[in-house]
């Protein structure tokens, strides 16, 4: 075997072993005109997608399903003439659809209710109070949350609507004790619920990622986003797992990337970035192996009909990372060392809420980080090298 053949086999044997088999694929494009801001809603493994704006800033009002099996689009029925709009709020419950809110002719506060066995839309009671866009939500038994916002009079609010399915009511719930948020990004594992990013009052975009506890209807931060503050992002709930998608940030950067929050070990990784360039305001949704990520609109301003999709995001050889890196003595006790198959790396500790405690870089496979000064507690630890990245968990006592 010659020198170019031996190199060839070499890197085919290291791309094979890299634990992130999971990889965006570009699959069919949305069916109908490139879009932003538009809105969907899962029912059973078919995906409702469709509003949105338009080029040339036109709103619109058609639907399209997604069928999640073959992952093909056909039209269907669209919202009534003269509901146009983007920037709604999608859930669903049951059997059924729902859409709420979004801005078109005015400031929408109306709610819309799609039976996907009829086809036909129906009018639901509307929400007692102003018209707004860009709103969270999460469902949670037979209730959705409606979160936040934007409204003609203010550019985020703080306010949250609970909406009970089964009874067509509306009750107006305690405000965010966090402050306002419009374009946050919100999911739910069914019990409790989840919100990151968006902006508020005072236009910063934020990164503390709260969750929702209905039982006794409070919000505690849980984690910080390891990257910078942005809006307009996706997030979805899989296999206990959080996923946040894209977005732009303060400084009008668009993303492209992808990362997992890990709800039992309090814990950010970095996954595959979807190939193409950085987007916001894209419709996301997933299956339970499946997530999906279609329309949006680039940092150019150019609106999209790409849609992608990435199989077992969450999927992670642990076995492969526990084999690479040792961190040890964990628990610690004054100092952690780190023994890794990375080489000139950046060790970043964080506390458990995300603020930085200390970092350094290093050019060796092995390195000593002191703790002396350093409160006990539960920290993350994060390895970055040039091209990849290895999260883990540690205990100081």
């Amino acid at each position: 075997m010659n020198a170019k053949n031996s190199l060839l086999l070499i890197s085919l044997i290291f791309i094979q072993g890299i634990p992130f088999s999971q990889s965006w694929i570009q699959i069919a494009d949305f069916p109908a005109t490139e879009r932003d801001d538009a809105v969907s809603f899962v029912v059973g493994e078919t995906a409702y997608c469709g509003t949105g704006l338009k080029p040339f800033f036109v709103a619109s009002n058609d639907m399209y399903a997604f069928d999640m099996n073959t992952e093909t689009w056909v039209a269907i029925n669209s919202l009534p003439a003269g509901t146009e709009r983007q920037y709604a709020t999608g859930f669903s419950y049951n059997n059924y659809g729902f859409v709420f809110g979004g801005i078109g002719s005015n400031y929408f506060n109306d709610l819309w209710m799609y039976d996907p066995q009829t086809g036909n839309w129906q009018a639901k009671l509307s929400l007692p109070a102003e018209g707004r866009m860009g709103s969270g939500c999460f469902v949670i038994n037979d209730t959705a949350y409606v979160i936040g916002g934007r409204t003609s009079m203010s550019n985020s609010i703080s306010e949250v609507w609970a909406y009970c399915i089964s009874a067509d009511t509306w009750t107006q719930k305690n405000d965010l004790p966090f402050g306002s948020r419009w374009r946050a990004s919100t999911a739910t594992d069914n019990t409790k619920g989840y919100l990151i990013f968006g902006v508020d009052s005072e236009s910063q975009f934020r990164r503390e990622l709260y969750e929702f506890n209905p039982l006794i209807n409070t919000w505690s931060q849980i984690s910080v986003f390891p990257g910078t503050g942005r809006a307009y992002a996706a997030m979805n709930y899989i296999n206990d797992e959080l996923l946040v998608i894209a977005g732009l940030d303060s400084l009008n950067n668009s993303y492209n990337d992808m990362w997992k929050f890990d709800l039992t070990e309090v814990v950010w990784q970095a996954l595959d970035a979807i190939p193409a360039s950085g987007r916001r305001g894209g419709m996301c949704f997933n299956s339970s192996t499946t997530v999906y990520y279609s329309t949006g609109i680039d940092l150019a301003n150019t609106r999209l009909k790409e849609t992608w999709k990435v199989n077992n995001p969450t999927t992670i050889n642990e076995k492969y990372w526990n084999d690479k890196v040792s961190i040890y003595p964990n628990p610690a006790n004054g100092y952690i060392e780190i023994a890794s198959c990375l080489k000139n790396f950046t060790v970043s500790i964080y506390e458990i809420t995300g603020k930085l405690i200390t970092s350094e870089k290093t050019m060796q496979n092995k390195t000593r980080i002191e703790l002396n000064n350093t409160a006990k507690g539960i920290y993350i630890i994060r390895l970055q090298s040039e091209d990849q990245q290895i999260t883990k968990k540690f205990i100081l006592q």
